[in-house]
């Protein structure tokens, strides 16, 4: 009877281990590795809609996501970006944007690289380049408030040639693809998975959470070569060390593709002050062109460029 005992209970034992072991296994992924999984994920082509509300000193300014749009095409090089923001969700009184000299109620900017040139269109261009090359007698001759053509292929590519010769500051080997627990923990952030998929616009998605010890990161050796050297460096540091920053990311679980991000900023000494910065991610919905406008105005973007250099630097460029 004994024998007989013991055999039922090492049976018994041995199917408590065995359930045990299927339940720990569909535990939530580990979140550094379904990060890493994210940055080889393909999405081609995508949208990507942009909103964030902001509190500060009793005013709120929120802007909804339809109103910030841009559309990727990486197969046929075509990049599309679209904003129409109403001056009520910037506090901005009805009518003052005439005085900037834009007729209506919002903000509204856009752009297409439809692979051959690059096309602008906004209200605020035509007091922009009043100013800028109206001085020297290069204002182009057409309706500044249409369709500007902003150089072509060739010409984009010379001024990128141009700023990568003037030695355009790159992030630091490793600080971006480097997705490993060791090298966020590093940088002050931690990563967790929640136990459960969860539904995402519609789709499952794995909930990614991150916590940001933003002394830390302001400390990070990388953290600090991308804010420079000297008083505006350490403004920088100082400002990142006063935050309160949080995330929360959604991963499709099928697809490992990132569905949103949602970024919690704040004053550390007063919660109730910042906001959310949401970033969402899915097909094109049609909201963002990626052609060439039928007829635009040519600018000169060279001329352009040197005036605007200028300006920024307070004296002549050769």
């Amino acid at each position: 009877m004994r024998h007989r005992f013991t055999a039922l209970a090492s049976l018994l034992l041995a199917v408590v281990l065995a359930i045990a072991g299927c339940g720990g296994a569909s535990g939530p992924p580990d979140p550094y590795q379904l990060l890493n999984d994210s940055t080889k994920a393909t999405w081609n082509p995508i949208q990507i809609n942009i909103g964030m509300t902001f509190k500060f000193q009793g005013e709120t300014i929120t802007l909804d996501p339809k109103n910030i749009a841009m559309v990727v095409d990486n197969a046929s090089q075509k990049f599309g970006f679209h904003v129409s923001i109403p001056a009520a969700s910037l506090g901005i009184p009805a009518g003052s944007l005439g005085s900037l000299g834009i007729d209506g109620d919002s903000i509204d900017f856009d752009m297409v690289y439809n692979g051959d040139g690059l096309f602008m269109r906004s209200a605020i261009m035509k007091p922009t380049l009043q100013m800028i090359l109206g001085p020297i007698g290069r204002l182009p001759r057409g309706d500044l408030t249409g369709w500007l053509k902003l150089g072509t292929k060739e010409e984009l590519a010379a001024l990128s040639a141009l700023a990568a010769a003037g030695g355009t500051a790159s992030p630091p080997p490793g600080a971006i693809n480097d997705v490993s627990k060791k090298s966020f923990e590093e940088a002050g952030i931690s990563l967790t998975t929640a136990a459960a998929v969860e539904k995402r616009n519609g789709v499952d998605a794995q909930h990614i959470t991150l916590a940001i010890d933003t002394a830390k990161l302001a400390s990070n050796p990388a953290f600090s070569a991308g804010a420079g050297s000297g008083a505006q460096a350490a403004q920088a540091i100082a400002l990142v060390k006063a935050l309160s920053i949080s995330g929360d990311i959604w991963v499709e679980s099928s697809t490992k593709r990132i569905l949103e991000l949602d970024t919690h900023i704040a004053p550390a000494s007063d919660a109730t002050q910042g906001g959310d910065v949401t970033i969402t991610a899915h097909d094109p919905d049609g909201s963002v062109s990626l052609e060439a406008p039928s007829s635009s105005t040519d600018v000169p973007l060279g001329i352009l460029v040197s005036e605007m250099m200028k300006l920024v630097s307070g004296g002549s460029v050769s």
